[in-house]
């Protein structure tokens, strides 16, 4: 319990923290969202709508911790399917569940052009980086 008038964490603190949460960030992506539902043509030919980019920048993809992997079927063929945490800049603003991650650039050869979809947008009271829990784009 701190001394009444006192604070445990300086209001400061988050700020002093971010260029060391930035520091971590070693891949890239853009974060786009679909701006309407896509329309079929006279041919039965659909067309998706445009997608807006929320955000291109630096990121952090790990697999998520704490959430079960699902094991995909697909004839004789079985993939796992996995949770991923992507973290951005902190200031990165209006984002979404549903909204599409591409990861552009990683030191892992394997995640780059890696498609997730957003599930969820956490927040918290210190603001020093944003986390997205994210699944794998099947296909």
């Amino acid at each position: 319990m701190p001394l009444p008038g006192t604070r445990v964490i300086h209001p400061r603190w988050s700020e002093r923290h971010r260029p060391t949460a930035s520091g971590t960030l070693t891949s890239t992506c853009v974060i786009t969202r679909r701006t309407g539902a896509g329309t079929t043509g006279p041919t039965g030919t659909f067309t998706p709508a445009a997608a807006a980019t929320i955000y291109t920048g630096p990121c952090r993809v790990v697999v998520a911790q704490n959430t079960s992997e699902r094991l995909l079927v697909r004839g004789d063929a079985e993939e796992t399917h996995r949770r991923y945490q992507v973290s951005i800049r902190y200031d990165a603003d209006d984002l979404q569940v549903g909204d599409l991650v591409t990861i552009t650039a990683a030191v892992d050869p394997h995640l780059a052009g890696k498609g997730l979809r957003v599930i969820d947008v956490r927040y918290g009271s210190e603001q020093w980086e944003r986390d997205l829990i994210c699944d794998e784009l099947e296909g």
